[in-house]
């Protein structure tokens, strides 16, 4: 064992990395071994050396690693402070208060938030490598993201390796977004951010404002104790609104990373205009999150139903599979995706024929670290000290024309606003889409193609079951009974084809759905010819907010290497790349928080641009309206649907 921690202690040294709570499990083996006198006096010594390297940070832990090694003496001058491997400087100590690296030590290792993809690729490796026969259960448990495969383990999913372009492009992304995660750590809940406590006030107040001016609050941040937060890092979502006008426009929240925050907005219409801000989670909370968003291959377990002539038979499947059973593989090796599910019996792997989603019931979160995401704690408005500032016309604006709404646009952010309950764009001019006589004009003698979730699904829905404009070919449901499955519909006389078909594995669904017919979305432009009569909608992101990012990243850019291909074959195709938006608060913010969709926003956001398409920013949209669902009723909807069939049709 002995040389095990030798080499982390090597490895941590040569790649420079802070540690994390993630290596607790495997300190447990230690203490475990150490109990059972596996380990002998200098293996533990050893091991205590590898707390030379590490950060310091929390005193509880300090004084829990120094009692389980039995006094065994540290070298204080060999001790690193966490800015010495390139990780913040400032912890906080028992009481809440940010000290400086010179107090205690913690066992802390391989975080994703003070290191990059390609460092944990290498750091993966050289463990897996070298020790996949020695702990090597636990080992797959913490490092079940690395690329490759344990030593000797079979049938577990992997990347290739070396890496590939595409785990390159990946990584890159990755540690852009990584790039927003906070580095705080849990203590305790009285030293989270507390919204309710936290204070609002304008940075510079006057009694009337502008159309055409920013208007800037600032939010300073305290705990559940009344005491200044002196770091940054919390989620908040900031809008102003009238409601007389039906107004309202979301504010771009700025971190200055010691508490404060100041909050843009831009003034759009008169009148009175109230502000809204909440805190969703706190900074601490958001480190938990992303930690245990990246803890596994995903809180969502499968199960495939094999079906052959008059026999059939349910298995578990997933993008990794810990068993000694013969497993099946379903590989698209260009794109790099995989998943697996074990082999029946008496059945080939083709006759693969449902499958269905189940729970797992497994959190990453501690209990304390739970109490953060209590209904109670998230989505806390954070008052402010006055009702409403007064925005008048100052004569002082300029009206530029702004060209129509075309692809290839770049979207800022804000990308609108609402007034009189009509989307208007910033950047270009959209064209409101109020009937169906509107859609039929664009749509008529085209194919449209909708591909993703039950937010896009929500487009076709609303053709044949609100304005009735075409009709479902051999479907005779409605709302979203049987969600899932492929539709098709027609309008004969105006020569209109919609179809709806969903993004492929992953989906969450409690009942079997046909599986047969799957596709990932990129296979499914592959097989479009394209042209000027041809429109094709994506969305995805509610159902890959149970996994890791870099499943949404991935499929993200293979969707784009797609689109340049249909490019390149029918450049005249129309493409609209739309969002998804926020939805209800709930508790299973580990699964299904808006952080993660928010996280997943902007990967969109980095990845298609560039690009020929049309980009609906749904989040923005739905941000800005205060709505909070995953389906977007209304007017919502309709403004979503307006931006992008403007976007498609001339």
């Amino acid at each position: 064992m002995e040389d095990l921690y030798i080499e982390l202690r090597a490895m941590l040294q040569s790649l420079d990395l802070q540690m994390t709570s993630q290596f607790h499990s495997l300190w447990s083996v230690i203490r475990s071994d150490q109990r059972s006198k596996e380990m002998s006096a200098a293996e533990l010594a050893e091991t205590k050396d590898i707390t030379r390297v590490l950060p310091r940070s929390s005193a509880v832990q300090q004084e829990e690693m120094e009692s389980e090694l039995s006094g065994i003496a540290v070298d204080e001058q060999l001790l690193v402070g966490a800015d010495e491997v390139g990780c913040p400087t400032l912890q906080q100590d028992l009481h809440g208060d940010l000290v400086s690296t010179g107090t205690p030590l913690t066992l802390q290792i391989l975080s994703p938030v003070c290191m990059t993809v390609t460092q944990y690729s290498e750091a993966c490796s050289l463990l897996m490598g070298n020790h996949g026969n020695r702990y090597s259960d636990h080992l797959k448990n913490i490092f079940s993201n690395c690329p490759g495969e344990i030593e000797g383990e079979k049938n577990i999913a992997n990347f290739s390796t070396p890496i590939s372009d595409l785990q390159k492009k990946i990584n890159e992304v990755f540690d852009k977004i990584q790039l927003i995660v906070p580095n705080a750590t849990f203590t305790y809940l009285n030293r989270t951010t507390n919204g309710e406590k936290s204070k609002i006030f304008i940075a510079s107040p006057r009694q009337k404002y502008c159309i055409g001016e920013e208007f800037v609050i600032q939010i300073d941040m305290y705990d559940h104790l009344g005491r200044r937060k002196g770091y940054g890092g919390d989620f908040i979502r900031a809008r102003i609104f009238s409601d007389e006008r039906k107004a309202s426009v979301c504010g771009r929240v700025e971190d200055f990373n010691n508490g404060s925050y100041h909050v843009h907005f831009p003034l759009y219409w008169e009148g009175q205009v109230k502000v809204s801000a909440k805190l969703f989670h706190p900074s601490e909370g958001i480190s938990a999150l992303w930690r245990a968003r990246h803890a596994s291959l995903g809180v969502l377990g499968f199960e495939g139903k094999f079906v052959s002539r008059n026999q059939e038979a349910t298995t578990k499947c997933g993008f990794k599979l810990n068993t000694d059973k013969e497993v099946c593989e379903y590989v698209d090796p260009d794109d790099e995706n995989a998943f697996y599910c074990i082999k029946p019996e008496k059945l080939p792997c083709d006759s693969l024929h449902d499958m269905k989603s189940f729970d797992i019931h497994l959190s990453y979160l501690s209990k304390e670290e739970q109490q953060m995401f209590q209904r109670s704690n998230i989505g806390v408005e954070i008052p402010t000290h006055f009702k409403f500032i007064d925005v008048v016309s100052c004569n002082k604006m300029e009206t530029n024309s702004k060209p129509k709404c075309q692809t290839g646009m770049s979207s800022p952010f804000p990308s609108g606003y609402f007034l009189n309950d009509l989307w208007i764009p910033v950047y270009c001019n959209m064209t409101p889409y109020r009937n169906g006589e509107d859609y039929i004009r664009c749509l008529h003698g085209k194919k449209l193609f909708l591909i993703g979730d039950s937010t896009i699904r929500q487009f076709i829905m609303h053709f044949t079951e609100g304005n009735n404009i075409v009709k479902y070919f051999g479907y005779r449901g409605k709302g979203f009974s049987q969600w899932q499955n492929t539709l098709l519909a027609l309008n004969m006389e105006k020569d209109i084809y919609v179809s709806f078909k969903r993004h492929g594995f992953p989906l969450e669904s409690s009942i079997f759905y046909y599986f047969q017919e799957d596709m990932y979305t990129s296979r499914q432009i592959d097989m479009q010819g394209g042209g000027k009569d041809t429109i094709i909608m994506i969305t995805m992101g509610q159902h890959f907010r149970q996994f890791p990012l870099h499943l949404f990243i991935k499929r993200a850019i293979n969707i784009r290497r797609a689109i340049e291909r249909l490019f390149l074959r029918s450049p005249d195709t129309k493409v609209i790349i739309k969002t998804e938006n926020i939805r209800e608060i709930t508790n299973m913010v580990e699964r299904l928080g808006d952080f993660h969709g928010y996280c997943q926003y902007l990967v969109l956001r980095e990845v298609f641009k560039g690009l020929d398409v049309g980009f609906v920013d749904a989040w923005d949209m739905s941000v800005s309206s205060g709505i909070e669902n995953v389906h977007p009723p209304g007017n919502l909807l309709e403004n979503i649907m307006s931006l992008s069939f403007t976007f498609a049709c001339l």
